[in-house]
């Protein structure tokens, strides 16, 4: 066993292992162990030979499905128990260290290799370099020692770093959305997502590849067609190679129409270019000078068929080899039929479902096939540690400079080891999220940052790498103003109806804010204003950059361009560019003279022709190098020298600093926040903060204690200002509060005795403390908090649990009616809970009469109903779902009858009015309102399609 006495893991990498095994042992536990203590106590015993195997592998969720016994020490091949599966995920980290063994001490067998079933998918020479790697953990040798003893040779490091990989890609197998062939050459993979272009950078790109298109392209808040950079990776890295993408008809228009889009802008290759006045009135072109500057981008960058000139521009057939999906089994030769080279490899047979996934199988030209129903999988989450000082400088509002920035990726979208460039301009504890990416929102998420706090977001351009977070952070909860040029929003709204079939900006689940270049802009953060001022960018499809200016103080970043001084000139001097889009390319940032114009630039420096050369940037005149610090560029690609210096993920830049000011605002305006307080006057609310104190918990720490109260012991409620607690009763969960949740109350005023639950840390947090004296006075001076408290009280906990049933519901392929309270906030349940009516039915009484005009929806809290449509029984509804919604969103007449078939029902009843003010609050409501509105509708049409064809299993793999 190992000399520390500890568990080992057995890591698929060559570099330093950043997350302890100690971390994945303690997830495998929790299912059967829900005490944290008992958890890290049983993780502490497996590395001293105290619990017997059987014991270890029922704890662990495992079970034995094999021993191979080829090398030094015996492995035993394990696989997880059916259920929430985190090794799975682990294995699955993109960038992770890919965990594929633990090695644990037992009483009756000694030292246990436990290595997962996937082992048996690697080749001869991977599965040795695992029982080599074992055999030397077994010895008590750390992770950097048995990698630098494994690569003893000439050639050693390089034959283990191949080797490594080879096992990472073979780990792909236990991925339910990928099937790899039995000689790695072949991968398909059921949808792409946002990271699947970096993750096959990472492994390796190899051999041939295939996507299908899932019946929906973009479910809950996951685009799973996310293919752009995939179709880049492959042309203009793999030689020009056309991406292969299996889907219907329909979804091959969409793609057409959306790649189209991304790749070359307002102008489409083989079709007459758009006029002026069709771009002003479709996409906001402001004037022909900017039409003018964008076909010429186009045209400077477009590929063309053939080497000349004026060889027409490459379309998007020439990027994408499309298969559309025909009969019960579509077959798509590999590699394609048509193609120059060797013939035929083998075939992908491709059979769709009617319950969701897709049947795949992979023939090889020797009969050998491997077959797998691929499913769906959500993004994994990237293992990362934020530095302690950087989550300090922005976790809590109250923290934050009054005007600076923090970096949350710095890279581009063809590096496989950073994220993409995002950060986050912060004005008075408020944030711009520029270029939103689903990293920098799972990044802001861990560090403890409110989505409320991010308010707005500057949007560049719809490249995938620029926008790819943009529809989860508009779906997310609070209402988000996006920021960004006329051409650049109607773009974004074009590119999101195409994925989601929804217009986001008629359906008001996005504010715009018009930024066009030579009209500044002023926004309102914390009661002061700043302005942004834009230009245009030289860019295949249209981009801005920016600065803003606060207190004093600007910022610029330069957004995705081609800042090269003698092509703008020569630009210039042929009538393409106009006077002031020349001097906004030479000299947004800087003075002709070489002065700075901002205090602190963020420019790219991407990878040539169409980005901005770090030779260039070199050149600056000092006082501006001084101030600028280069993004969108992968570490690898930084020269060293007196250039622009690359900064640090997650470092913050403060322009301002943070002052008691600023903290006494960013408190007013949480208070402002919370369910109850909504209309109570600001001076009531000054007065209240002024008796308040605002305390830190760290994570663990206990605001209030479950148990008896003493008569001289003072009461507080409280709110949180920052960071998350859990409500719970021992072991029992019973909610979780964030910023502007409130808790306490109902302890004053109704159970001065005792209390009911711990209210304990989930995170580091904030909340501001109010005494039971300050709580009464301000019920004396607004007696409608009480009763809207006691309101909340009574329905928040139905709320509760009609949400964790709805999460408990199975999510497939296809989208379900799925209750839209399943992802709401306790905040936001509280605000459904004050401005919603409890209605109680019995057996037999119609709640909805088909017909009927329609005057609000409702939320189904306890019972069950049945819907008809002219006497046929259409659907079901249980506890926790919502029904009314297509005549209230249509504001039409209600298209079905429910009926209880329950006993008794009782339901939440929200009118036209409250709804509509519920949604201009929370605008992801209405998109998850639609959601389900949208299933419903299209239930008997695939209820029918499911019927008339059948769907055989996948027959099992030949041996």
């Amino acid at each position: 066993m190992t000399a520390f006495g500890n568990p080992a893991g057995v890591w698929l990498t060559t570099g330093p292992i950043r997350t302890r095994i100690q971390t994945l042992l303690l997830e495998m536990l929790k299912p059967r162990l829900p005490d944290a203590v008992l958890r890290e106590s049983v993780v502490e015993e497996l590395g001293r030979a105290v619990k017997r195997a059987d014991v270890v592998l029922e704890y662990l969720g495992l079970r034995t499905i094999g021993l191979d016994s080829e090398g030094q020490v015996p492995l035993v091949l394990v696989q997880p128990q059916p259920g929430k599966d985190p090794w799975r995920e682990a294995l699955l980290v993109p960038g992770g260290e890919c965990p594929v063994g633990v090695v644990v001490s037992t009483w009756d067998r000694g030292p246990l290799a436990l290595i997962h079933e996937v082992f048996a998918h690697f080749s001869p020479r991977q599965q040795d370099l695992v029982r080599r790697y074992v055999a030397l953990a077994t010895e008590g040798d750390s992770h950097e020692r048995i990698i630098q003893d494994m690569s003893g040779g000439t050639d050693g490091g390089r034959e283990l770093a191949e080797l490594m990989a080879g096992a990472r890609r073979a780990v792909q197998f236990v991925d339910p959305s990928v099937l790899v062939s039995s000689d790695g050459r072949v991968r398909v993979q059921l949808g792409s997502l946002s990271d699947t272009t970096r993750n096959l950078l990472r492994e390796g790109v190899e051999g041939e590849q295939l996507f299908i298109l899932p019946s929906v392209l973009f479910e809950g808040r996951t685009n799973y067609s996310d293919v752009e950079f995939l179709v880049y990776l492959n042309f203009f890295v793999r030689g020009r190679r056309r991406t292969r993408i299996v889907g219907t008809a329909a979804q091959r228009r969409v793609l057409t129409q959306l790649l189209t889009l991304t790749v070359f802008g307002l102008f489409e290759p083989g079709t007459a270019p758009p006029t002026f006045e069709r771009l002003h009135a479709t996409y906001g072109v402001p004037d022909r000078e900017t039409y003018a500057l964008l076909r010429a981008a186009h045209e400077m960058y477009s590929l063309r068929q053939g080497p000349e000139a004026a060889s027409p521009i490459l379309p998007i057939d020439g990027y994408v080899d499309f298969v559309v999906l025909e009969g019960e089994e579509t077959v798509v030769p590999i590699p394609p039929v048509g193609r120059d080279g060797p013939p035929a490899w083998g075939e992908v047979r491709v059979r769709l479902h009617s319950q969701g996934g897709v049947d795949v199988r992979i023939v090889q030209e020797d009969g050998q096939s491997t077959a797998k129903r691929l499913e769906l999988t959500r993004r994994h989450r990237k293992a990362v540690e934020i530095p302690t000082d950087s989550r300090r400088a922005i976790r809590f509002a109250t923290d934050r400079p009054q005007f600076g920035v923090t970096l949350l990726g710095t890279s581009h979208g063809f590096d496989p080891a950073g994220d993409v460039t995002s950060f986050v301009v912060w004005l008075n504890g408020q944030g711009i999220l520029v270029d939103p990416s689903p990293e920098g929102l799972e990044y802001l998420e861990q560090i403890g940052v409110a989505q409320m706090d991010l308010p707005y977001v500057f949007l560049t351009h719809i490249h995938a790498d620029h926008d790819g977070g943009l529809l989860e952070k508009l779906l997310s909860g609070g209402r988000t103003s996006v920021i960004a040029s006329d051409a650049v929003f109607h773009a974004f709204v074009e590119k999101a109806r195409l994925l989601t079939g929804h217009d986001f900006e008629r359906e008001g689940l996005v504010t715009p804010i018009s930024a066009n270049p030579g009209a500044a802009v002023t926004i309102e953060s914390g009661g002061e204003p700043a302005v942004l001022e834009t230009r245009w960018n030289l860019h295949p499809i249209p981009a801005n950059g920016f600065k803003v200016s606060f207190k004093g103080k600007t910022f610029g970043y330069s957004g995705d361009s081609q800042y090269e001084p003698a092509l703008l000139t020569r630009l210039r001097a042929q009538g393409k560019l106009t006077r002031g889009q020349y001097e906004d390319l030479m000299y947004f940032f800087w003075t002709p003279d070489g002065l700075p114009r901002v205090d602190l630039l963020y420019h790219e420096a991407g990878i040539p022709p169409i980005h901005t050369s770090t030779e260039t940037l070199r050149a600056l005149p000092d006082p501006v190098k001084a101030r600028t610090f280069l993004v969108h560029i992968a570490d690898k690609d930084v020269p060293e020298g007196s250039g622009p210096r690359k900064p640090a993920v997650f470092a913050t830049h403060a322009l301002l600093p943070a002052s008691e000011s600023l903290r006494e605002r960013t408190l007013l305006a949480t208070l402002r926040r919370v369910t109850y307080l909504y209309d109570v006057p600001p001076d009531t609310l000054q007065e209240l903060l002024q008796g308040g104190e605002a305390c830190e918990y760290v994570r663990g720490g206990i605001v209030i204690p479950k148990g008896p109260v003493r008569q001289d012991q003072p009461l507080h409620f409280y709110v949180v200002t920052d960071g998350a607690l859990a409500v719970q009763d021992g072991r029992r969960f019973i909610t979780r509060l964030r910023k502007a949740d409130s808790f306490g109350e109902w302890g004053i005023s109704h159970q001065r005795g005792i209390r009911v639950a711990d209210v304990v840390a989930v995170d580091d947090s904030q909340c501001l403390r109010f005494s039971e004296a300050q709580y009464w006075w301000l019920v004396q001076r607004h007696p409608v908090v009480q009763d809207r408290i006691g309101k909340i009280r009574g329905l928040l906990p139905r709320l509760e649990v009609a949400r964790a049933r709805a999460q408990q519901k199975p999510v497939g392929d296809l989208p379900t009616a799925l209750s839209v309270i399943a992802t709401m906030t306790t905040s936001q349940l509280a605000a459904v809970a004050l401005f919603g009516e409890v209605r109680a039915f019995r057996w037999g009484q119609q709640i909805l009469i088909e017909g009927d005009e329609a005057d609000g929806l409702y939320i189904l809290l306890s019972g069950h109903l049945r819907a008809s449509v002219r006497g046929g029984m259409v659907g079901q509804l249980g506890e926790g779902e919502i029904f009314g919604e297509i005549g209230l969103l249509e504001r039409g007449k209600r298209s079905a009858t429910v009926t209880v078939v329950s006993a008794d029902a009782e339901v939440l009843f929200m009118s036209t009015g409250n709804f509509e003010q519920l949604v201009e609050a929370v605008p992801a409501f209405s998109w998850d309102i639609r959601k389900t509105a949208t299933a419903r509708r299209e239930a008997p049409r695939r209820r029918a399609k499911g019927a008339a064809r059948s769907d055989p299993p996948v027959e099992p793999d030949p041996e």
